[in-house]
């Protein structure tokens, strides 16, 4: 994998609701290191989720710029969007977000490419759900699993393409204690063996011990950039 990139310039996000608009996100500039995993953290609201999109190329900015892997996001088309998502970020989605008709191994499998061999996508998906401890699960269905095990579905489901940028929104928010450390555990062990960007957007504060960095989140603006020195 080359050294991820990621960086916002200067990011706006608009909404409208009824007659009025505001912002999301209010000029956002932040720059992301490999191999680091950081924790994007504010009340709901904050635009957390908003900005979380920007970067993970589901939506343009309304004002401002992205970098992803040394791309410039401004003006790129839609397909070009789907095209770097597709091949370099892992999107950890809140409340799951698996094909409720197919099996665990089949909810991963659909995120490789489809011109994939089925044999080898297939054994690629079984080896990433094995890697979240889900070997003996992978022929149930969502509604047959815990909310744990369907969060590490979603898990592997975003890790299986060994992806450069790891985006996870409010990962743990329905999960008890410890489904919510070992949903943590996977990620920032991910990040750091693979020399990936995990940006995790949480109110969690169980997540801040695997933490390297810590961005706050009031009203659309990072208020507050803390690096921690140890995890």
């Amino acid at each position: 994998m080359h050294n991820p990139t990621l960086a916002a310039r200067n990011v706006s996000v608009t909404f409208r609701s009824g007659s009025q608009t505001g912002n999301a996100v209010r000029d956002v500039s932040v720059r992301f290191e490999p191999g680091q995993v950081v924790l994007l953290m504010g009340p709901s609201g904050s635009g957390k989720t908003s900005l979380l999109s920007v970067l993970g190329c589901l939506r343009t900015p309304d004002a401002g710029s992205v970098e992803l892997m040394g791309s410039d996001l401004a003006g790129c088309p839609e397909s070009g969007l789907v095209e770097l998502r597709r091949r370099h970020v892992g999107y950890v989605f809140q409340g799951f977000r698996l094909f409720r008709a197919l099996t665990a191994l089949e909810n991963v499998q659909v995120a490789l490419d489809i011109g994939s061999m089925p044999g080898e996508a297939r054994e690629r998906a079984s080896e990433a759900l094995r890697a979240v401890g889900l070997e003996n699960k992978q022929g149930l269905k969502p509604a047959q699993m815990s909310g744990g095990e369907q969060q590490r579905v979603a898990i592997a489901r975003a890790l299986v393409k060994n992806p450069a940028i790891i985006l996870a929104d409010e990962p743990t928010a329905a999960l008890d204690s410890a489904a919510g450390s070992q949903v943590a555990d996977l990620l920032t062990t991910a990040a750091r063996q693979r020399g990936a960007i995990a940006l995790i957007a949480t109110h969690d504060p169980r997540l801040l011990p695997a933490a390297d960095r810590v961005l706050r989140m009031v009203d659309g603006e990072i208020a507050e950039d803390s690096r921690r020195t140890s995890v």
